[in-house]
């Protein structure tokens, strides 16, 4: 039965993965529209654009805040995340890795796995949906399994280097109670 849960919740992370290609291709039209009133004032006068490129590695920092809810307390944790995105012109689409710890659910949890990301600038705004799916224990029960993690957010880009923004994520460490929300800041760091 174990195994059966497994493949139904993959199933669930691929479905999370759909999603969200479909949603940015819902959205595209209009990001490629362009909504930047500066770059369409330059173009409709005959100005050359240039955009920028934003292809290559960065790095994400991302505290987050864990409610508590139905007897447990707040919690709290950190994701830090190397990622390498290909700048697309209408959309962004990155793939890297993230380590997780937390604290939620009165319980200490680690998490390790690859991630996918897909941004939808809209000028200097980036909205943004990711998932991952990987492995996770509890140090303390010495649980382990498959994890999983969808999470919806943006960031407004200050410059090429650097974006600050705000982010939800739902976790999950199958086979335990170790499934929690959480809200956080994101901050990127570009590296090139």
């Amino acid at each position: 039965m174990n195994n059966l849960s497994r493949l139904v919740s993959f199933a669930n992370a691929r479905s999370t993965f759909g999603s969200m290609l479909a949603i940015a291709l819902l959205v595209s039209p209009r990001a490629e529209a362009g909504n930047d009133p500066v770059a369409a004032h330059a173009a409709a006068s005959g100005a050359v654009v240039v955009q920028e490129d934003h292809s290559g590695w960065s790095f994400n920092a991302t505290p987050v805040l864990i409610l508590p809810k139905a007897g447990y307390r707040w919690g709290g944790g950190a994701d830090p995340e190397l990622k390498y995105t290909m700048d697309l012109g209408w959309g962004r689409v990155s793939v890297g890795g993230r380590v997780g710890g937390y604290y939620a659910k009165n319980q200490f949890g680690v998490s390790a796995m690859p991630t996918a990301r897909l941004m939808v600038p809209v000028g200097a705004f980036e909205p943004y949906l990711s998932a991952g799916m990987g492995y996770g224990w509890l140090p303390r029960t010495g649980h382990a399994d498959l994890t999983t993690m969808a999470r919806a957010g943006f960031v407004y880009r200050f410059s090429k280097k650097f974006a600050i923004g705000l982010e939800g994520t739902l976790q999950e460490l199958h086979g335990s109670d170790f499934r929690f929300p959480s809200i956080g800041s994101m901050m990127a760091f570009d590296l090139q």
